[in-house]
This record gives structure tokens, sequence and C-alpha cells, in this order.
């Protein structure tokens, strides 16, 4: 559980008078917790790296993705230009239309009355007849003109309609990658505090790792080495990344008691079970105490070789990373790393 909401359990289990079964359930997850809050940790150094990488290639995009979106927008503008326009044209071929058919109308009138004006004219009926002629003839080429501004404005409407689309798809592309270069820059303006926040989170877990693989604990093998499965991935990505930068990492991890025992007895301890660590040729820790004996500790090597001195490349690189993997080096021995220090 986060350790927060590990926090707030404990919390909890006090007041309610159960703070011995509240350190259990904390203990019991402990491993798992810390186990996930690191590689949480590993997966957003990842993610920022690749979005650092991306953030150039993003930013571009949004400023082409930009420039499309002003061309779709002067080519809307222009399209419901030419559109307003058609609808203008339609609205006077129509008027002119209705003011032809009128036009006939008056001179089928002017017509029936020359018919029957007395004394009758052929002269004046011929000319009503002519009259009508042309202006059904009117009428019919403004119905022609009308029915063409009909089609045009169809067209452009069409036009403007695609316009409209085409502009709509290219401001939600360009929204959408202005926000992901939001989003880009924000998750990497907030990595360091996300990235302290997690290694915080795992460091007030790492006691509570210890007190829980005390009871019960599983080992696994990275390069070699056999450590407790909690702290595999971490190690693991240590000595990957070693490697990249030019160091050769190695060590021992897990002992049995029988072989603490051993190396107290090799070491010269005054007294197996008794004697402190400082009291050995070597430091050792008495049986039972030793973090290598559930795996959580590593004996550091580089080259096959000890790490002996603070002096040494191998030295130099752990100081300056291995924190970023959860380990913390004992002062008084260069070769000695743990989650706890100790």
């Amino acid at each position: 559980m986060p350790a927060q909401a590990a926090a707030a359990e404990h919390a909890a289990a006090t007041v309610a008078g159960g703070v011995d079964d509240a350190a259990a359930t904390i203990a019991a997850s402990a491993g798992t917790t810390w186990a996930d809050t690191m590689r949480r940790k590993f997966d957003l150094e990842t993610y920022t790296a690749r979005l650092s990488t991306q953030l150039p290639a993003l930013k571009a995009a949004a400023a082409t993705r930009g420039s499309a979106a002003a061309e779709a927008r002067q080519a809307e503008t222009a399209a419901e230009a030419v559109m307003d326009k058609a609808v203008g044209t339609r609205r006077t071929m129509l008027a002119r239309h209705a003011a032809a058919l009128n036009a006939a109308k008056l001179a089928k009138k002017a017509l029936v009355a020359a018919k029957k004006q007395k004394p009758y004219s052929k002269t004046r009926v011929a000319k009503a007849t002519a009259a009508v002629t042309k202006a059904e003839a009117a009428a019919k080429n403004r119905a022609v003109i009308a029915q063409t501004s009909a089609a045009t404005l169809k067209l452009t409407q069409t036009r403007h309609a695609t316009a409209e689309k085409k502009l709509a798809a290219a401001t939600t592309a360009h929204e959408t990658a202005v926000k992901t270069v939001a989003y880009a820059e924000k998750r990497i303006t907030s990595y360091p505090k996300d990235r302290a926040a997690l290694a915080a989170q795992a460091s007030q877990l790492s006691q509570a790792v210890v007190t829980q693989s005390r009871v019960k604990f599983t080992t696994t093998q990275v390069y070699g080495v056999t450590v407790n499965r909690v702290v595999a991935l971490s190690f693991q990505r240590m000595i990957d990344d070693a490697a990249k930068s030019g160091v050769k990492l190695s060590g021992g991890g897990f002992r049995t008691k029988d072989q603490q025992i051993a190396l107290r007895k090799a070491n010269g301890c005054p007294d197996i079970w008794t004697a402190p660590s400082s009291s050995c040729r070597v430091p050792t820790a008495i049986p039972g105490r030793s973090l290598h004996e559930i795996g959580l500790a590593v004996d550091m090597t580089s080259g096959g070789k000890s790490i002996n001195t603070r002096k040494s490349p191998a030295f130099q690189w752990m100081a300056a990373n291995a924190g970023k993997y959860g380990f913390v080096n004992l002062p008084s021995e260069p070769w000695h790393w743990s989650i706890t220090g100790s």
C-alpha cells in the first residue's frame, strides 16, 4: 500500500487500540509496496525521458497543425464569402424571375384588353401579342438563370460545409497537439518532485521490508547474484545502468545462517553470537542480524574484486547513483550496500 495509506491505516488502528495488528499489516505488505514503488519510479523515469526526447517533435507537430488550422480557417472564410455572394445572387435572380412572370401576366391582360377594344385593331392586337411573346421569353430566360443560381448556391453550400468540416478537424487536431505538449511539459516539470516522492516512499518502507523479510522472504538470481525478490528489479536496473556507464558491477548477496556463522569464524570474531561486528578482523554481523541473511544486502564487486576503497570508479558510481535504486552504503564498509544502509 502507499505510505500515506499505510500511515492512515496505522493511525486508525492506533485509535482503535490495535497498534500491533496495524504494524503487522504494514509489515506484511511492505515488500510488495516497496517493489511496486520502485517499479513505478523506474517507469516514471523511462516515460519522462521518452517525453523529453519527443517534446521537440510534439512542439513542431503542434506548430504545423496550428498553421493547418489557420489555413483551414482562411479557406472556410473564403468559402463562406462565396456562399454569401451566391445567396445574394440567388435572391436577385428569384426577384427578377418573379418580376418577369408578373410582366408576362400584365402583357397577357393587355392582349385580352386589346382584343376587346372597339373598334378592333389588328395592329394593336399584333403589338400586344408580340409583347406577350417577348414577356414570356424573358420569364423563361429568368427561370433558367434562377435555376442556374440555385445550382451555384447548392455547390457553394457544399463547398462551405466541406470547408467547415476541414476546419473543425484541423482545429481539433491542433487543440489535441497543444494539449499533448502541455501534458508533456507538465509531466517533465513535475518529474523531480514525483520521483523524489516515490523515492521517499520507498525509503520510509525499507525498515518495514526488513521486518517482513525476517519472517518470510523468497530469493531470486540476478546475473548470478542471489537477492531478495523484493529488490530484484532494482538491483537488475542498477547493474544494467552501471554497465551503460562503463562500470561492471556484481557482488555477493544472500547468505544462509550457517554461511554467516562460518564467515564470523573466518573473520576471527571473538564470539560467534555476542561479539559486536566491529570486533572482527572484517566487520561481520552477528548471525540472525545480517541483511545478507534475508537477501537485502549485497557486498558489491567490480571486475571480480571487492569494492574496498571509496576512490574506486565503482564506488564513485555507486555513491552517485545507488540511491536511485534504493541501495544505501554502510559507511564503515565501501562494499556493503543495502536498502537501509545497515
